[in-house]
């Protein structure tokens, strides 16, 4: 599709165990990510910035970079690389943004972040992955970078720790039978105040948020396995084949079948 055009995918790559420290001018643009351990970053010999644990910036072309482990200590660190036209498009639409005073973006949701570098690293790897799915995968990261800022709704601080803790459950584990009104009583409030306080946080409400992790679940193993379509339903928590195949065409656009046809050609 010609809408797609103007991004050609250069890298992609995940190391488990980085200690390296990387000092260069990229030639690419690129989404660099620290899912876990400590990261040092430095612009143009300018302010360096520490972070520990998921943190993610943009590395491009006409500035000097220098990041990498701090003490040499592992973290684990993916990054995309990209070029083209349609970059200039991000730029000037403020979705890339390259001269942040604050070159660390904090990522709220890791494993949703994550999920989506190792799915565009696997596509950028393989040539049985369609280029526009990859263009749309690269928006998404993009937006999800974005989204980063609205993330930190204000809670009472004795709250947000119990939806950072339960958020990140949710992403190791969608696919559990969540109660969440027995979430709501143990911090003491109604499961209406309790739904309000988990969109104010997160952005979607619980059942809403529930449900697009058990998709995004689906949408992985609909293209790391070749198990029946039923059976990937009901591994992320979905026992209605019908309503499975509904809800993830109405958030993918395509069909689970489709999808799978579209990544890797079964």
């Amino acid at each position: 599709m010609d809408f797609f055009a103007g991004i050609d995918f250069c890298l992609g790559g995940h190391y488990p165990e980085y200690r390296i420290t990387n000092s260069h001018i990229p030639i690419y643009y690129g989404i660099q990510y620290n899912h876990a351990g400590p990261v040092r970053l430095c612009i143009n010999h300018q302010e360096e910035y520490h972070a520990e644990g998921p943190y993610a910036f943009i590395s491009h072309p006409g500035a000097f970079f220098e990041y990498g482990s701090i003490n040499r200590q592992p973290r684990q660190h993916h990054y995309i690389c990209f070029r083209g036209q349609r970059v200039e498009q991000y730029i000037n639409s403020d979705l890339l943004r390259l001269n942040s005073d604050k070159p660390l973006i904090k990522i709220n949701h890791p494993d949703k972040f994550r999920q989506t570098m190792v799915e565009l690293t696997k596509a950028i790897n393989s040539d049985r992955f369609r280029h526009d799915r990859m263009v749309l995968m690269l928006e998404d990261l993009l937006l999800q970078l974005h989204e980063q800022d609205d993330h930190d709704k204000k809670l009472p601080a004795w709250q947000t720790p119990h939806f950072t803790r339960l958020l990140e459950q949710i992403g190791k584990n969608p696919q559990a039978n969540w109660n969440f009104d027995q979430e709501a009583k143990m911090i003491n409030v109604t499961p209406v105040h309790y739904r309000r306080l988990f969109k104010q946080f997160c952005g979607l409400p619980p059942q809403q948020y529930l449900l697009q992790r058990r998709l995004r679940m689906a949408a992985n193993l609909l293209i790391s396995s070749l198990a029946p379509i039923w059976d990937i339903a009901v591994q992320v928590g979905i026992d209605d084949i019908f309503y499975f195949s509904r809800v993830f065409k109405k958030t993918y656009a395509v069909s689970p079948l489709a999808y799978r046809k579209e990544f890797v050609g079964k």
